[in-house]
């Protein structure tokens, strides 16, 4: 390992912080690098497995992993200090994806093969090592089945891949099959290819699943007996993310069924917009967070499961774009994915994934460079050393004239880059973080912590109004709003006050059994305005310049509300998790002036019991008083290019993030004089 010599787009060390959460980025370091081992091959694609405290590092080039495997050699490092230092592997592993299943066991799952005669069954090339990866034995088979899927043969598939098919729309499939898998083919019987594994976990338990992608799917395909008729009902712009679970240690593996399926809608048009490269995070309580790819630079969509993988929710569009996504939990609630292209880029949730506050770009590929190591496939890897502490890695490139492929001549010399990311969550978060988890089922809801902290939580009052509803246009000038008190919201670092011409200020008020707020954005830049999108139910709201409203009444912990400045707005339920089916039926208006834009927002409030009724409309609760009162939260998002700036009511001096309950602000219905406090 060496830091770095070259000119590189890394980003140097950094602290980021998020009120009691903070992560430090070390420094780049070279891994390996093509100049000192040119016999390694390319430098792509790195790929981690652990076995006993010790880190392997692989990686390849290939655009066909078994064609372009050639010449057996090892191509990796190993490390048995959490990658301080890293030594060459001596030993040749197999490829395919690899886990631990058993006392110094490995299994490693490479390609599938259609098993003629039996559609939708597959033998799978298996490898196993039970010295922790020292030495592997030889291949073996291991039997799955993925009902409506069909073998494919890339060296003589149907007309309709080679449409849609990448290696024959860039000219990059081979004409035959090369000389050194005549052998693996007569084995299996078949140069039809399967789905394989594109990820492996284990839970608590010990059971293992495995996902995998693949677009060579048709709901009901196993009743299609004939081969073309099966080809021909293929849509090659949908993909299916699906799953086995074994409870055997990999011997054995059950098909538990599909993750998620984009029938019911397209991502974006283009071949290659369709759910792929899963990564999946499972708890110990069982909770399972699974992230999916959608195409290059892209948006990424999370799906959750509580039952070991059978029934999962519908896929939720994430404000984050990127390919090979990696996610690892982390002790606290702490959830990390890794993301590559257009940059590699680590985020960072506290909810495990309902929410992403943090993020950080390690490196910007900028195209090609002479001489600088300013360009990457952004193929990315993320794994974790201990509770605190993760290895990210990626590969970088410089152009080299005399690439031997067109494609690497931009990217000739190959590096393979680590980053240590030490995470921390403040003594008082954490403690409040395992105190919620551990009480949340003997807690009545609305029932709060007491935090040393209690008295820096802001409190705001909404007027009682007796007047007739005002008309909701959203321009604050209906004498309805008169005489309510303003709040301002603050930067995210309450260290910082909002930049001028960028000022938020919000009055509330209670009238018709209904919560009214009206919120104005100073906005210095009305021209580049970033709208996510103005339909109500949209989830792109989140993508652009907008308002979230959080709030907790005495029976409901908590919804939350996003408002476009259009107007639009889009509910969740968070109270199990993030459930989009909810509508908080409100009613809102926006206007736009010459340096601002504001809201007029209309939120009607149901009885505890009706709600009962119907959970996924309107706000359950009763009108908030100072014996009772509702705890809430408003931030203000305004996003330009990748430049995100945050702005928020409460953040308790930064001690807790935005989504924090514990450290909501208070709301209470008052009368004038219970108004004039907390004024600005």
């Amino acid at each position: 390992m060496s830091t770095i010599d070259h000119p590189m787009q890394t980003t140097p060390a950094a602290t980021r912080r998020l009120g009691g959460f903070s992560i430090r980025i070390g420094d780049p370091f070279v891994i390996a690098s093509r100049e000192e081992n040119p016999d390694e091959g390319k430098f792509c694609h790195p790929s981690f497995w652990k076995s006993n405290g010790t880190l392997f590092l692989n990686w390849n080039f290939d655009r066909d992993i078994l064609d372009g495997r050639g010449p057996d050699r090892p191509n990796g490092r190993m490390s048995r200090d959490g990658g301080r230092t890293w030594q060459r592997q001596t030993v040749l592993a197999p490829g395919g994806h690899k886990i631990v299943t058993g006392p110094a066991e490995i299994t490693a799952y490479g390609q599938t093969f259609e098993i003629p005669g039996a559609q939708g069954h597959f033998r799978m090339t298996t490898w196993q090592s039970t010295d922790n990866g020292q030495s592997w034995g030889d291949m073996t088979w291991t039997e799955l089945e993925y009902p409506g899927t069909r073998g494919l043969d890339i060296y003589d598939p149907p007309d309709n891949y080679k449409l849609y098919g990448l290696e024959y729309n860039s000219g990059m499939q081979r004409p035959a099959p090369p000389a050194h898998l005549e052998s693996l083919f007569r084995q299996a019987g078949t140069r039809k290819r399967g789905p394989g594994f594109d990820h492996l976990s284990a839970d608590s338990n010990g059971i293992l699943y495995g996902l995998t992608h693949g677009a060579r799917y048709v709901t009901g395909g196993e009743n299609i007996q004939d081969e073309r008729a099966f080809w021909d009902k293929l849509d090659w712009f949908r993909s299916p993310i699906r799953i086995q679970k074994s409870t055997d240690g990999g011997h054995t593996w059950m098909y538990a069924g599909v993750v998620a399926h984009d029938e019911k809608h397209r991502v974006e048009p283009g071949a290659t917009d369709v759910f792929t490269e899963p990564s999946l995070a499972v708890y110990p309580d069982g909770e399972m967070v699974c992230v999916m790819r959608t195409g290059s630079n892209k948006p990424l969509y999370l799906v959750r499961n509580r039952d070991t993988g059978s029934t999962w929710s519908e896929p939720v569009r994430l404000p984050i774009r990127g390919i090979t996504p990696h996610l690892v939990p982390l002790p606290g609630g702490v959830l990390a994915l890794a993301t590559g292209r257009p940059d590699c880029t680590v985020h960072f949730s506290l909810d495990r994934g309902a929410s992403w506050p943090l993020s950080q770009t390690l490196f910007t590929a900028t195209g090609c460079v002479p001489d600088k190591y300013a360009n990457s496939t952004s193929n990315i890897q993320l794994t974790r050393i201990d509770d605190h502490t993760l290895l990210y890695v990626h590969d970088a490139f410089r152009y080299d004239a005399n690439g031997e492929d067109d494609w690497l001549k931009s990217a000739g010399y190959g590096r393979m880059i680590g980053r240590h990311i030490f995470v921390e969550k403040s003594l008082r978060a954490a403690c409040i973080s395992r105190l919620v988890d551990a009480c949340k089922p003997l807690l009545k809801l609305g029932e709060r912590l007491t935090q040393d902290t209690a008295a820096t939580i802001p409190e705001a009052v909404a007027l009682l109004r007796n007047k007739k509803k005002p008309t909701l246009d959203g321009k604050l000038d209906d004498p309805f709003w008169e005489g309510l008190k303003a709040y301002a919201l603050r930067h995210e670092d309450a260290s910082k006050p909002p930049a001028p011409g960028l000022e938020t200020t919000f009055r509330v008020a209670w009238a018709d059994n209904a919560l009214y707020i009206g919120i104005e954005c100073r906005e210095k830049d009305m021209p580049d305005l970033n709208i996510g999108s103005s339909e109500n139910g949209d989830q792109k709201i989140w993508e652009g310049d907008s308002l979230d409203l959080l709030i907790q009444t005495q029976t409901h912990a908590y919804y939350q509300i996003a408002i476009s400045p259009s107007g639009a707005v889009v509910g969740a339920d968070r109270e199990n998790g993030f459930n989009l089916n909810w509508s908080p039926a409100a009613e809102a208006a926006a206007h736009r002036g010459k340096d601002f834009w504001s809201i007029e927002l209309r939120l009607p409030v149901a009885d505890p019991k009706a709600a009962n009724f119907d959970p996924l409309r309107g706000i359950a609760g009763q009108k908030p008083t100072d014996t009772a009162p509702w705890h809430f939260n408003l931030g203000r998002q305004r996003m330009r290019g990748r430049e995100r700036k945050f702005y928020v009511f409460s953040q308790a001096n930064s001690s807790l993030f935005f989504h924090e309950v514990t450290m909501f602000g208070k709301l209470i219905v008052g009368s004038n004089n219970k108004e004039n406090r907390n004024a600005l």
